[in-house]
C-alpha cells in the first residue's frame, strides 16, 4: 500500500527535476517470477528512485544495514520492501561514518558467511513468492567514468536463493542508468535494460561466485559508458554530441534536441573507435583523429561565441518561417504563460529553498539531485498543506479542494513551457543571425557537413 502510494509522487518529484526519462528495452525485465535487477550506481538515491518508477512491476530493495539504525527510518524502509545488507566496512562503522549513499551488497575481502545470512534468507523468501530484488553490485555510489570492481553479493544471494532455498526460473537483468548531466536540473535520463542471465542455465554448468560475478559485470558494460578517464569522458561526450547532432535532420522546435539514446549510441562508437586506435598504434591515424577532434572543439567554441545551437544550423531563415515561428509561440504562450506563472507563484519558495539547502561547495555530484529531491518533497508537501489549509480558511473547503487540484498540473506546465522557452529563444537567436547573414549560415553547414563527412570517413579507417 505504501510503495503504491508513494510511487506516482516519486514520478512526479523525477519528472520535475529531470527533463525527461527514457526506457530502452523494458521488454526484456519479466513480468512475473523471481528476478534480481542488477543496476549500476551513479546517483545515489536517485538511482533506486528511477528505478522504482521506471518498472512497471513493485521492485525490492537492497540497502546498507546503517540506514536501518534509526526506529522510525527502519519501519519506513521494511514498509517499502527494504532489505538491510551488512558490508564488511559496516562492521565498525557508525551510522554517521557508514552512511554513505549505498544500495548494493557484497564485498572484495573474503565474505563472513553468517554476517547476511538473515538477509540472504530474507532476499530468497522474497524470490520465492516472485518478487523483483534490485541491487547495485557496485557497493556504492560514486563519481567515477566507469563501473566500479563489482561486489560478490548479487551472485551468492542468487546461488543461495537456488541452492539452499530451492528457487527456481531466477533472472538477472542488468540495467544501466546514463545520466545527461546528474546533478543538473532539467537534464536527461536513460535507462537501458541488457540482456537477462539465467541462474538455473548457468548453475547446470557449474557456474561459481567469482564467474556469476564476471557475467555480470559484462552484461552491465554493454548498457553502460565505460572510459578509462574524466577527461575521456569529457573529450569523447563533447564530440559524440556535436556528431549526433549533426547527423539528425532537422526537427520540430518541440523535438529539436537529439534524444539521449542516440547521442549514446554516437559515444560508443566514438569509444570503440578510441580503443581500436590505441590498438592499432598507428601515427598517421592518430594525428588525423587528433586533428579532428581539435576541428570540432573549435567549431563548438565559434557556435558557442555566437550563442548557436548545433541543431539550429538548418533552421529555415526565410520570412515566412520566421512569421509562422513567431505567430505559434505567442499564441502558445497566452495559453501557457498563465498557467505556468500560477504554478511558479504556489512553488516557487519550497523548490528554490531545497535547491539552496542542497548544493553545497565541494559535494560529489551524485549529492545534488538525491538532496534536492528529498528537501524539495518535503518542502513541497508542506507547502501543499499550509497553501491548501489558508484557502479553505479564505474560501472555504471546495474553494480549497480545487486549489490543490491545481498545483501539480500547473507546476509541470511551468516546467515543461521553461524548456520550451529556453530553446525558443535559442533559434530565434540564430534565426536573426542568419536572417542578417546568410553566408554565415551557409559556411557553418558547410563545416558542419565536413565535421560530418570526415566522422563516417576516420571511423572507417580505424575499424576496417
Amino acid at each position: 500500500m505504501l510503495y503504491a502510494t508513494l510511487k506516482p509522487i516519486v514520478g512526479v518529484a523525477l519528472r520535475w527535476y529531470y527533463r525527461s526519462i527514457t526506457v530502452m528495452g523494458l521488454e526484456r525485465v519479466p513480468h512475473h517470477g523471481p528476478v534480481f535487477l542488477a543496476v549500476n550506481h551513479p546517483n545515489a538515491l536517485v538511482d533506486a528512485l528511477v528505478v522504482g518508477w521506471c518498472i512497471p512491476r513493485q521492485v525490492h530493495f537492497t540497502a546498507k544495514a546503517t540506514i536501518f539504525a534509526n526506529p522510525v527510518a527502519a519501519r519506513f524502509f521494511s514498509a517499502v520492501g527494504v532489505v538491510p545488507l551488512r558490508r564488511a566496512s559496516d562492521e565498525h562503522a557508525t551510522p554517521a561514518t557508514g552512511a554513505s549513499s549505498d544500495a548494493g551488497s557484497g564485498e572484495t575481502t573474503a565474505p563472513d558467511p553468517t554476517r547476511n545470512a538473515a538477509a540472504f534468507d530474507a532476499v530468497a523468501r522474497a524470490l520465492a513468492h516472485d518478487a523483483a530484488v534490485v541491487v547495485f553490485p557496485e557497493g556504492k555510489s560514486h563519481d567515477d567514468p566507469h563501473l566500479a570492481p563489482l561486489r560478490t553479493g548479487l551472485a551468492r544471494m542468487a546461488l543461495h536463493a537456488a541452492e539452499v532455498h530451492g528457487v527456481r526460473g531466477i533472472r538477472i537483468v542488468p540495467i544501466g542508468l546514463l545520466f545527461e548531466h546528474k546533478e543538473a536540473p532539467r537534464s536527461r535520463i536513460l535507462l537501458q535494460v541488457g540482456e537477462p542471465l539465467d541462474v538455473d542455465t548457468l548453475r547446470a554448468s557449474q557456474v561459481g561466485v567469482a564467474t556469476l560475478t564476471e557475467l555480470v559485470a559484462q552484461r552491465l558494460q554493454a548498457v553502460t559508458l565505460n572510459f578509462d578517464s574524466p577527461e575521456d569522458a569529457d573529450r569523447l561526450q563533447m564530440v559524440g554530441k556535436t556528431v549526433a547532432a549533426l547527423l539528425e535532420p532537422p526537427s520540430p522546435l518541440g523535438d529539436s534536441v537529439v534524444p539521449l539514446s542516440r547521442t549514446l549510441a554516437v559515444v560508443r562508437r566514438l569509444d570503440r573507435a578510441a580503443e581500436a586506435l590505441r590498438a592499432r598504434q598507428d601515427p598517421a591515424l592518430d594525428e588525423r583523429a587528433a586533428a579532428f577532434e581539435a576541428r570540432v572543439r573549435a567549431f563548438r567554441a565559434r557556435l558557442d561565441a555566437l550563442h548557436i545551437d548545433v541543431h539550429d544550423l538548418s533552421i529555415d531563415a526565410g520570412a515566412r518561417a520566421g512569421l509562422r515561428f513567431a505567430l505559434r509561440e505567442t499564441l502558445l504562450a497566452l495559453l501557457l504563460v498563465p498557467i505556468g506563472l500560477w504554478g511558479r507563484l504556489t512553488h516557487v519558495i519550497p523548490i528554490q529553498l531545497a535547491r539552496r539547502l542542497a548544493v553545497r561547495a565541494g559535494q560529489p555530484r551524485d549529492e545534488p539531485a538525491m538532496r534536492t529531491l528529498v528537501m524539495g518533497l518535503v518542502l513541497v508537501l508542506l507547502a501543499y498543506a499550509v497553501q491548501t489549509a489558508l484557502v479553505a480558511t479564505l474560501a472555504g473547503g471546495w474553494w480549497a479542494l480545487l486549489f490543490l487540484l491545481t498545483l501539480i498540473p500547473s507546476a509541470s506546465s511551468d516546467l515543461r513551457y521553461g524548456d520550451r522557452l529556453r530553446r525558443a529563444r535559442w533559434r530565434a537567436r540564430a534565426y536573426r543571425l542568419f536572417r542578417r547573414d546568410p553566408a554565415l549560415q551557409q559556411q557553418l553547414r558547410a563545416e558542419g557537413d565536413a565535421i560530418r563527412r570526415d566522422a563516417g570517413l576516420l571511423e572507417q579507417a580505424i575499424v576496417s
